[in-house]
C-alpha cells in the first residue's frame, strides 16, 4: 500500500516544466521539489488540494495562468520558482509533476516549514510573488 499525501507530510516532486522562457535549467531536465504538505496558516493553497490524497508514482499536469500563479501556488510559489531557476514567469506555467516521495515529516523540518511559510509575504511584492 502506498503512502499518499495527507497534513503534515513530506512531500517530493519530480517537476518538469513545458514552456518556460527564462529558466536556468537545461530544457526537458526534471527538476526536484520538496515541502511538508499543509503547514500554511492560510489552509491549502489549491496546489496542495490537487495533490491531496495522491501518491507515490502518481503523475498529473498543470497549466497555471501567470495571474494566478501565486495564490494557486501559495507558500510553495517561491520554492517552485527555484527549483524550476523561473527567472522569468511565462504566461503560463505548464508542469509535469510525478510525485516520487511521502513521508512522515519530522517535528523540526514541520517547524521549519512553518516558520518559512509565515515569514514569506515581507517583500512587499516587489519580488512578483504575489504576496
Amino acid at each position: 500500500m502506498k503512502t499518499t499525501i495527507q497534513l503534515l507530510k513530506k512531500v517530493t516532486l519530480s517537476l518538469m516544466a513545458e514552456s518556460t522562457p527564462g529558466k536556468s535549467n537545461p530544457a526537458g531536465s526534471p527538476v526536484d521539489l520538496e515541502f511538508v504538505y499543509g503547514v500554511a496558516s492560510d489552509g491549502l493553497c489549491p496546489f496542495e488540494s490537487a495533490l491531496d490524497g495522491k501518491g507515490e508514482g502518481d503523475t498529473l499536469s498543470l497549466s497555471v495562468p501567470l495571474t494566478d500563479s501565486p495564490e494557486f501556488f501559495g507558500h510553495v510559489f517561491q520554492p517552485l520558482r527555484q527549483a524550476l531557476g523561473l527567472l522569468i514567469l511565462p504566461e503560463t506555467l505548464s508542469l509535469k509533476i510525478e510525485i516520487t516521495s511521502v513521508r512522515d515529516a519530522d517535528n523540526r523540518e514541520v517547524v521549519q516549514s512553518l516558520a518559512k511559510s509565515l515569514a514569506h509575504g515581507s517583500c512587499g511584492g516587489s519580488c512578483g510573488c504575489g504576496c
